[in-house]
């Protein structure tokens, strides 16, 4: 069976210049993993960000398997090196079929999804634009798997 990651994020996208990023990333990763990008529309506008998050918890949630390793990503959360986020990767597919990446919305990520996360990762401890943080994930995906098939891509 093939390796799938899901992202995972509030929508619609917005930036263009992100969703051609990850247009880019997600034909060249297609040569290693399957990717599924879900980006449900959340109706946030009028809501405080408490609201927001609770919303927003609601519409991920149901994309959530009890089958996959999850992922939330959040600026407090532990971080990692290149090559030692692809070896992790390696390990977790010999276990899960399905790895997914959660990321909130503007307001943050609810605690009961940081709870419900398996590990809770950080690229940046800057707040990062949620959408951003997609485009770097792919990228990062992509050196990751271009690590454990050894293409030289990444350079250490």
């Amino acid at each position: 069976m093939r390796k799938k990651i899901k992202l995972l994020a509030p929508g619609p996208l917005k930036l263009d210049f992100v969703k051609i990023g990850l247009e880019y990333y997600s034909k060249k990763l297609k040569k290693f993993v399957d990717l599924d990008m879900l980006f449900p529309k959340v109706k946030t506008s009028g809501f405080n960000p408490e609201q927001r998050r609770e919303r927003e918890k609601e519409a991920l949630k149901k994309y959530l398997k009890n089958k996959e390793y999850f992922f939330v990503l959040d600026e407090k959360g532990k971080t990692y090196r290149s090559f030692e986020f692809a070896k992790h990767l390696e390990n977790l597919f010999l276990n899960y079929p399905c790895i997914c990446f959660l990321i909130g919305g503007p307001e943050g990520i609810s605690s009961e999804l940081k709870s419900m996360a398996h590990e809770v990762i950080s690229f940046s401890a800057f707040t990062l634009n949620h959408e951003l943080v997609l485009l770097v994930l792919a990228e990062q995906l992509y050196r990751c798997f271009s690590i454990i098939k050894g293409t030289p891509y990444h350079r250490e």
